[in-house]
């Protein structure tokens, strides 16, 4: 009985070491990616939560100098904007960990209460508020 060297070869199963490789080195390539992606998203919704929070201590400081009738330039206690039943629970920190500077003054208009001197890896991930973005502060 003769056999076929060729069919005997294609009856085996089973992949070679080259697409193995090839199957590790993509799956490699897409968690790299991945991890990349991740990074660059964290930055951004820390940015995004950084700017949120320093509007919303903006909103309490101008809600209680307007309750209070301060004009612009008065003396600012953070007491009597922070705490337990206040306008604002806690005063707020970066998600980055910088610590935001405040004024110890009811701020202009369009003058920002506190800022973050966050710069971060460039241009894209600074929490440092534009002007145009206080114009009506």
């Amino acid at each position: 009985m003769k056999t076929n060297i060729a069919t005997n070869r294609s009856r085996r199963s089973g992949f070679t070491l080259i697409e193995i490789s090839l199957v590790i080195a993509l799956l490699l390539g897409l968690i790299a990616v991945a991890f990349i992606g991740i990074g660059s998203y964290r930055k951004g919704s820390d940015k995004a939560k950084c700017k949120m929070q320093l509007a919303a201590v903006q909103k309490a400081i101008r809600g209680h100098a307007n309750m209070s009738n301060l004009a612009s330039g008065a003396d600012l206690l953070e007491a009597t904007v922070f705490g337990a039943g206040k306008l604002m629970e806690t005063k707020p920190v970066c998600p980055s960990g910088t610590a935001y500077v405040a004024l110890a003054v009811v701020p202009p208009v369009g003058t920002a209460y506190v800022s973050c001197a966050y710069i971060g890896d460039g241009a894209d991930y600074t929490h440092v508020l534009d002007a145009i973005a206080t114009t009506d502060w």
